[in-house]
């Protein structure tokens, strides 16, 4: 018998549906979680270049390939629109600004060394890195684009020719496509990615995260799929938010779950998701039941309006699953309104076919526990060394602790405490300098929350909960679904 456990799952999905089989393949042939820039091979480090909006492209009497030419390009973010300009952005649930989701991306072969991806960005004006380039699943290289509402032609140049899969991401912004010198440069990764919707609050939006790097985009790559992510902060099934925003009993949103009534602009036809999740949302602890859909309590209230999800899914999209993550919370201590509607999410989902709930509550206190124990001080970084010097103080930093700061690897820990000013992390340094700012996590707690926002996770929070979510939907894709 075949020791890879996937394989076992597709000989025994030979009964199952169409639909699964489908899922099964892509969780064995695609499943990716980013690999960090810095194993990345130095000769697929990739150089880019951010022109000036409006910056002629390098490529003189070069080709274009639209992010719509379905023969060399695979779209990766979820159903399509498309605005006056012929420009693509992922379907989203924001309602303030834009319609159009922060995060988007596409998949093609180039052989070469160079080539330009155009792109706007406006949606939001981003503090971090919003566009990156992935070759084989590794960061290969981020840049800043400017959210001015302008186009321009990023020129991306590698160190040495080679054939390389590329994956273009975007936040808050729109792709127009890739430009080359030649059309043969250019081709298709022959692949097929199951189309997955996500409806979430801040969390699976990303707050906390890189843009391209949230727990719901994370999750649903690392299992193979394209994300159709609809998150939208401060929203929730009963509560709305503000500023345009709705909650997700809205007749939009709802759309947002199932993509009913939508063209996809790329393909020219009706999406059609092959799984729907939804990640209940702390938003709605402490709303009163009184105002809303006339129940008696709020586990009710909450219950009420999942059914109203449910519902809408099943009709839409019968036969094919929905998984419903019950609501998390950033400690260890969630409040009593939270398990009541843990319990009302259980409740819709029993005994439903091809329904499944997933209780968050079980991971999260363990994965939160602690206090927010941190130290932060200064040190000096050398780029491609793993020993900070020049500390202020080493008191309170032990071994194990997380280290956040320029340059230093998401994820990266100290190996060895040193002396009263010099620690060695885990992994080289990405860049050097001195008087850096550092910040050493010496908990759970610590390592999982955002410095400045006791809410949301940090990027380390993000990962941990995105490859805990994405091994329950592997799971019940190779052993649960019809």
């Amino acid at each position: 018998m075949s020791a890879d456990i996937i394989a076992r799952g597709m000989a025994a999905a030979q009964s199952r549906s169409a639909n699964t089989q489908a899922l099964i393949k892509a969780l064995r042939t695609q499943a990716i979680f980013p690999q960090p820039a810095w194993r990345t091979l130095a000769g697929d480090v990739a150089a880019i270049t951010v022109p000036a909006g409006g910056a002629a492209s390098t490529f003189a009497g070069g080709t274009f390939t639209g992010v719509t030419d379905r023969s060399k390009v695979s779209w990766l973010s979820g159903a399509a629109d498309k605005d006056a300009n012929i420009t693509y952005a992922s379907r989203g649930a924001w309602y303030g600004a834009s319609r159009q989701t922060n995060y988007s991306s596409y998949e093609f072969i180039h052989t070469g060394t160079r080539f330009e991806s155009y792109v706007l960005c406006s949606v939001i004006d981003a503090t971090a890195p919003n566009f990156r380039v992935l070759v084989g699943d590794k960061v290969a290289g981020t840049a800043t684009v400017p959210a001015d509402g302008a186009f321009r032609p990023l020129l991306v140049v590698f160190p040495t020719s080679g054939t390389r899969r590329i994956r273009i991401e975007l936040s808050g912004g729109r792709h127009g496509g890739i430009l080359t010198q030649n059309a043969n440069e250019i081709g298709t990764v022959s692949r097929s990615y199951p189309l997955v919707t996500v409806i979430g609050d801040s969390f699976g939006e990303g707050t906390g995260a890189w843009p391209y790097d949230g727990e719901a985009v994370s999750a649903i790559r690392a299992i193979g799929c394209n994300c159709a992510l609809g998150a939208v902060g401060g929203t929730g099934i009963l509560n709305p938010a503000t500023g345009g925003k709705v909650n997700w009993q809205d007749a939009n949103r709802l759309s947002d779950l199932a993509l009913n009534g939508f063209t996809d602009q790329i393909t020219n036809a009706a999406p059609s998701p092959a799984l729907g999740v939804i990640m209940m949302s702390i938003n709605d602890n402490g709303m009163q039941s009184a105002n809303w859909n006339g129940a008696a309590t709020y586990q009710a209230a909450i219950a009420k309006g999942l059914f109203a999800m449910v519902d809408h899914w099943q009709v839409q999209r019968p036969g094919k699953p929905l998984v419903v993550f019950g609501p998390t919370w950033p400690t260890e201590a969630p409040p009593l309104d939270i398990y009541r509607m843990r319990d009302a999410g259980q409740e819709v989902c029993a005994g439903l076919s091809n329904v499944w709930f997933i209780d968050r509550l079980g991971a999260g206190p363990v994965l939160r526990k602690g206090t927010i124990s941190s130290t932060v001080t200064t040190g000096t970084l050398t780029a491609a060394s793993k020993i900070i010097t020049a500390l202020a103080s080493t008191s309170g930093v032990v071994v194990g602790s997380m280290v956040l700061g320029t340059g230093i690897p998401v994820g990266a820990r100290v190996a060895s405490v040193d002396s009263a000013t010099q620690v060695t992390i885990d992994v080289n340094a990405t860049a050097g300098g001195a008087g850096i700012a550092l910040t050493f996590r010496n908990d759970p707690a610590g390592m999982y929350t955002v410095t400045t926002d006791s809410t949301h996770p940090n990027q380390f929070g993000h990962n941990l909960d995105a490859m805990w979510m994405a091994r329950q939907l592997r799971e019940l894709i190779l052993t649960q679904f019809a």
